[in-house]
């Protein structure tokens, strides 16, 4: 790997000089409108992608190449390009336009622009995160897409969670659908380089994402990779180094509280308390006496750092499209061996054979290292425990005074050596034929294998003061390989002015298989050889699994557009999987979606100001498959016998699972209407949606008596639902010759809920699944548990079992007796919140620009230690939320000796306001130096992420919901830069 970086450095370091010399030359002129000249208007270079600004007068000055062209482009006006020949003066007049409005947007198996646009389908604008220290593609959605929610989980190059308009699934499976390039992508999404992507499409209705079927019901992320877009080649550097520390450190108990929680637990109880040897144990008291002092963030924590090199070059000449990319990321992140480093590799290549046949292939290889083993249990470290030896190897256990639960947290981590790599080949190879004698009849073949393959590597050495031997290995490895093949006819055809349609049709299959292995070894007679010799072992076990999967699909799909103002979408796709039952193996998804774009007929046509005033609406179904193979058969497990006889181990089969003949597809219909609108030249727009969905056929693990034999089946019950709001909105609030301040904006409302679960029973009534916390009407994360109202004071009417400082809870069925049966409720929601937004404000001046975007997540809550009298006796440590004592009478935290006898939880809202991302850059385009240089762009960027959050919540972080034990969200300070040439 070090080899690698120093690769990365030096070609950073390549002598510009060695680049070919081409002809260039100063053009300048004057860019004007309708109404004058025009300020602020982007001046480019096609061909070497050199990039100016007009000035108040409308002028502007640009070196280009010989036969290059300008393009010219401002918000609210046609984009013109204009050859420069051997000219040097060009002036040029831009026209009022609705240029935006024509953003090709990735809809699936094809593209439209964003004003034909019927379903719901958000673009992702990846320019808002060009000057962070992203290096996972997840980081662009977090907050920042209405409807989406990305939570982050503070983990080196791991993907978080994703949830796209609520949970549907009770056991299905809530992910979306992931496709890159056009292809279902089954990977990591932390195995793709954020730099290599050109386009991000969110499909959130099932409009939209009907076109993918039985597998897009959780919505549909549409990845498109990058291209050449000039003739010139373009070599691209990005890089970006930084360090971090945690955003927020809980607050534990410091020594001086820690001893006074023992103070008076000991005189609450009745032991001695004025001497410190009476609260300490020995080890701890030897500790204090010597002012030996262990913070717990320290035994568990490392020096955080980031790196990230990125290096491509792409061109498009006549025949051939190319790109190359290579990026190298290393992350090391809060925990103690908690890293990732990460080398991906890109080609994407297309060429024209003839004018009617093109062939090309997008490929990527990733390699990610997550070696090392991460503690756990941090808080539990006391401020006068021993986590290591003097020879500083780590203890068995902090307090060897108690050795029943006391376990070193980081003892595993420092004596385990791990390995864990993981590989991934994937490649979409096609081929696009225009048919010669059809006009707009088109055929394309997709063929995507997918190769993946990972092991993990463990190897725990001997404990160097424990006699007994303490080694243990293991190995695991699994090896995976998909492919896709599809058949795509696409035909386009215009009829007179008022008749515009296309068909898109697809046929194709799939097919998924993995298979994996782990041996493991014991008491390993010598540590020299670690994991590379398991047969050094006294007790060997090993184990393994395969599955695999296979599927089938068509689709048919058509847009048709009448005078270019009505518009509908048709879709309908059948698919076939082999992980359902003999019964079920197909199902069918259709659709359908209309749009009027209302700013275009006649009677609009004296409003001024109205760019854009378009309604859509829609209506469809898509599934989930989000189940593994072999679910709908009856299945077996088995366990071998040792009868101690001196003979050999006996294998015993038992029936795990029944199967079920009519295990089908979770289907979710959704309603969707929605308003677009731009204003003022595109100086103001947005978007609102409302709608909603219902999940019928639910997949459940659903569990049964004992006495059948087995432990449950699977099986489709009941029904969820989804509905909500979501508001976006992007306005150009200042706009100078020099000065531009813009403003994105989202908010998202969900409201999730079991319509129903088993049926009505014989009084026709539904039953809740207490079991599961499953509650008809509800959402379907919830906390159920007793209320608490308080903690009694000296002087309270207390009940028998209660006294001063215990927890008062509610008597909600008024029985006067606090019991589960009747004193228990939903207390709050969690797994969402109920409200979403997120803000962003640009600000830029000539070169410069700063962006701040602030997240923020309301409504919901989740459960936290917060109990103060659990193990005080111990030397665990815990949040310093304080106590009830006679002297000082808290109304929000028990006394010391509180039992908690009915084992209700503690309960803090994860709500949050957050200033998630500040970037502050500098461009240098435009710059004499640059033309000397041999650069097209420069420019160089600080930035500061989860800067500061808001929040009550006591934990580590409350978008994860990391408690006392978590991992904070990290507080990171890059300094980056991007050169092109």
């Amino acid at each position: 790997m070090k080899k690698m970086h120093l690769f990365f450095f030096l070609a950073t370091l390549i002598p510009l000089s060695v680049l070919s010399q081409q002809p260039s030359r100063t053009v300048s002129g004057t860019v004007i409108g309708p109404e004058g000249p025009l300020a602020g208007v982007s001046v480019s270079t096609k061909r070497a992608g050199r990039q100016v600004a007009t000035d108040p007068s409308g002028h502007y000055s640009i070196t280009v190449m010989e036969s290059d062209t300008l393009v010219f482009s401002n918000v609210g006006y046609e984009t013109l390009q204009l050859p420069t020949a051997n000219l040097h003066t060009v002036d040029a007049t831009l026209i009022l336009s609705t240029a935006s409005l024509d953003e090709v947007v990735v809809v699936g198996y094809g593209t439209q622009t964003r004003r034909n646009v019927t379903g719901s389908v958000i673009k992702v604008d990846m320019k808002q995160t060009e000057n962070l220290p992203n290096t996972n593609v997840t980081q662009s959605l977090r907050g920042r897409v209405a409807g989406v929610q990305f939570i982050d989980n503070g983990r080196p190059g791991q993907n978080g969670s994703i949830l796209i308009r609520g949970p549907r699934s009770l056991s299905g499976g809530n992910n979306p659908l992931i496709v890159l390039d056009g292809i279902f992508f089954n990977g990591s999404l932390a195995e793709i380089n954020p730099n290599d992507i050109e386009s991000m499409e969110i499909l959130k209705d099932a409009s939209a994402a009907a076109i993918y079927g039985s597998r897009a019901a959780n919505g549909v992320i549409l990845i498109t990779s990058k291209r050449g877009t000039t003739e010139k080649p373009t070599i691209r550097l990005n890089a970006f180094a930084g360090i971090a520390d945690r955003a927020y450190k809980v607050k534990l108990l410091t020594p001086e509280r820690y001893i006074q929680r023992k103070i008076d637990y000991n005189k609450a109880v009745g032991l001695p308390y004025e001497n410190i040897s009476d609260l300490l144990h020995p080890s701890e008291l030897a500790n204090y006496e010597s002012g030996h002092v262990v913070d717990h963030w320290n035994v568990v924590s490392q020096n955080s750092n980031i790196g990230s090199h990125d290096l491509s070059v792409s061109g498009n000449t006549k025949r051939t499209n190319y790109l190359l990319s290579s990026a190298l990321v290393n992350e090391k992140g809060l925990y103690l061996n908690d890293n990732m480093k990460r080398v991906s590799v890109r080609s994407n290549l297309e060429t024209a054979i003839t004018d009617w046949l093109k062939v090309g292939v997008n490929s990527i290889y990733s390699w990610r290292d997550y070696s090392g083993l991460e503690p756990a249990q941090a808080s539990n470290i006391g401020p006068y425990s021993t986590p290591f030896y003097p020879d500083g190897e780590p203890t068995l256990n902090l307090l060897p005074e108690d050795q029943t639960n006391q376990s070193n947290p980081v003892r595993r981590s420092i004596l385990t050596t791990n390995e864990e790599i993981w590989n991934n080949i994937f490649a979409n190879l096609y081929a696009v034929v225009d048919i010669p004698f059809i006009d707009g009849l088109s055929y394309r073949l997709n063929y995507s294998p997918n190769i993946r393959w990972r092991h993990n590597y463990n190897f725990m050495r001997q404990d160097k003061h424990i006699a007994a031997n303490t080694t243990s290995a293991d190995k695991f490895n699994q090896n995976d390989f998909d492919w896709v093949l599809e058949n795509i006819l696409t035909y386009t055809k215009q009829i007179n002015q008022d008749h515009q349609f296309d068909i898109t049709l697809m046929y194709g299959t799939n097919h998924t298989k993995w298979e994996s292995t782990t041996a493991t070894a014991s008491e390993l007679s010598t540590d020299v050889l670690g994991w590379n010799n398991l047969n050094l072992g006294a007790v060997l076990t090993n184990s393994s699994a395969a599955e695999k999967t296979d599927g089938v699909s068509s689709m048919a799909r058509l847009n048709y557009q009448f005078k270019r103002r009505y518009l509908i979408t048709l879709t309908a796709r059948r698919d076939g999987s082999s992980v359902f039952a003999a019964n079920n193996k197909y199902a069918t998804f259709p659709s359908a979606a209309l749009g009027w774009i209302v700013s275009d007929e006649p009677f609009m046509a004296n409003a001024k100001g109205i760019d854009l005033l378009k309604l859509r609406v829609s209506y469809g179904a898509v599934g989930n498959q989000a189940i593994s193979p072999y679910q709908s058969l009856g299945r077996s497990s088995m366990n071998r016998y040792v009868f101690g006889d001196g003979g050999s181990s006996l294998v015993g089969i038992y029936p795990s699972g029944m199967g079920n003949d009519n295990l089908k597809w979770e289907t979710t219909y959704t309603f969707n209407t929605a308003l677009d609108v731009e204003l003022l030249r595109q100086r103001l727009g947005g978007s609102v949606e409302v709608y909603q969905t219902r999940t019928n056929d639910l997949l459940v693990w659903r569990a049964l008596p004992q006495m059948t034999g087995v432990s449950g089946v699977w099986t489709n019950i009941g029904a969820t639902g989804n509905r909500g709001v979501e508001v976006s909105i992007n306005s150009v609030n200042l706009k100078s010759a020099q000065f531009e301040w813009s403003t994105q904006a989202v908010y998202s409302h969900n409201r999730n809920k079991i319509i129903s679960l088993y049926g009505p029973n014989s009084e026709g009534k539904e039953e809740d699944d207490l079991g599961n916390r499953w509650f008809i009407g509800k959402p379907i994360n919830v906390a159920y548990d007793y209320v608490f109202d308080g903690i009694y004071q000296e002087g309270d009417e207390i009940p028998t079992n209660s006294k001063p400082g215990w927890v008062r809870l509610k008597d909600l069925d008024g029985n006067g007796i606090i019991e589960p049966t009747g004193d228990r409720t939903i207390v709050g929601q969690t797994g969402q919140p109920k409200y979403r937004w997120g803000l962003t404000n640009t600000f830029r001046y000539k070169g410069f620009t700063l962006s701040a975007f602030v997240n923020a997540m309301h409504g919901w809550i989740a459960s936290i230690d917060l109990d103060p009298g659990i193990h005080t006796h111990r030397n665990y440590n815990r949040i310093d939320a304080g106590w009830w004592t006679p002297e000082n009478k808290s109304t929000s935290s028990p006394s010391v000796t509180y039992l908690n006898p009915l084992g209700h939880a503690y309960y803090r809202s994860r709500s949050f306001v957050r200033i998630q991302d500040v970037s502050f850059a500098y461009d240098f385009s435009g710059a004499r130096f640059l033309d000397k240089l041999n650069l097209n762009t420069l420019r160089v960027y600080v930035s500061g992420k989860n800067l500061y959050t808001f929040t009550d919540w006591p934990g580590a972080d409350p978008e994860s919901g990391a408690n006392q034990n978590g991992i904070p969200a990290s507080r990171t300070f890059t300094l980056g830069i991007n050169v092109a040439l």
